[in-house]
């Protein structure tokens, strides 16, 4: 039986993810990730809004608002020439991602903000740096205001952050950094009291 899959319709917002096949890494390297981004402009923000993301050396996560039809075609085209070129530089054959994209439709604006804080706290759940702020190839960043992509946009993410709808967006970026800052000692409080 197909899997049924999630329709996608401008004006929502989605959480896209895909990971490796098998123990294979998306990106080796550096450069591989600052490739996977360059894609993710020229595909992706044309018919789309890039509100956060987050590369892993096996997966990665996006929140998109869809703007226009066509972005299955378009996440196609960025996975194709993706391995196309990874396969060129590595010398492999075959598939690099387990299947295609897998997407999630946010049915409501808190989801949006936990799933911000859930996909920019994920280097640091993997212990791969002990603060969000240290992992490049994230969107966080951006957040507070550290680096200025033109792709990405996560003003509305950060109207969320706040109850006053005249805070600054310095208010906003402090606001954010304690929401990621909580999860952080939250999560340490589990890891120890598991211990």
């Amino acid at each position: 039986m197909p899997i049924k899959r999630t329709a996608l319709i401008p004006g929502y917002f989605y959480h896209i993810y895909n990971r490796a096949v098998a123990d294979n890494l998306l990106f080796s390297e550096e450069r591989n990730y600052f490739f996977f981004l360059s894609k993710i402009k020229k595909y992706l923000n044309p018919i789309s809004d890039i509100l956060a993301y987050c590369l892993m050396p096996n997966h990665y996560h996006l929140i998109v608002k869809i703007k226009s039809d066509g972005f299955s075609a378009s996440m196609h085209k960025l996975a194709l020439s993706y391995v196309v070129s990874y396969n060129k530089i590595y010398n492999r054959k075959g598939h690099l991602f387990l299947g295609p994209f897998q997407r999630i439709h946010i049915k409501n604006l808190s989801y949006l903000l936990h799933l911000s804080r859930y996909i920019h706290i994920n280097p640091v759940k993997a212990n791969l740096v002990i603060t969000a702020e240290e992992w490049k190839f994230s969107s966080y960043s951006e957040y507070i205001g550290l680096r200025n992509v033109d792709f990405i946009n996560p003003g509305i993410v950060l109207d969320l952050i706040s109850d006053d709808i005249s805070s600054s967006i310095d208010d906003q970026i402090t606001a954010y950094k304690d929401f990621i800052q909580k999860w952080d000692v939250d999560y340490m409080k589990f890891v120890v009291k598991r211990d």
